[in-house]
């Protein structure tokens, strides 16, 4: 790490960025926490998010740092690398059925005793 800092000051960056393994979890979590402390990170990139991580870490990630996850890799190539979009991580931490059951739960916490699905209507199941 103190090496990593000598460089930082003997030529700023214009972004100090970490690369995490999205499936290691919380120790993802305390790398860039000691990371962000030692050298003030600007941003974070996951890797491994086509496996089975579904994001957890990410949400923990940004939590601890306050910086944003500007990049994820869908691959094991660099042209894997995709632009970051909380939404579409929230749809893969919850996966696509999970979607309803969460509308419906938030209604029936607004709107108590009436269950009504979403939109009004009651889904199939």
């Amino acid at each position: 790490m103190l090496e990593l800092d000598r460089i930082r000051r003997a030529m700023p960056p214009t972004e100090i960025l970490l690369v995490a393994d999205a499936m290691t979890g919380q120790d993802a979590v305390r790398s860039a926490r000691e990371f962000h402390e030692q050298l003030g990170l600007t941003g974070v990139i996951l890797s491994k998010m086509d496996g089975d991580a579904r994001g957890g870490a990410a949400l923990s990630v940004k939590t601890v740092t306050g910086q944003a996850i500007k990049f994820i890799g869908m691959g094991e190539k660099v042209d894997a690398l995709e632009p970051f979009f909380p939404d579409r991580l929230a749809g893969r931490i919850l996966r696509d059925g999970d979607v309803m059951s969460l509308i419906e739960k938030a209604e029936q916490a607004v709107r108590p005793g009436r269950g009504s699905g979403a939109c009004g209507k009651n889904p199939q199941r």
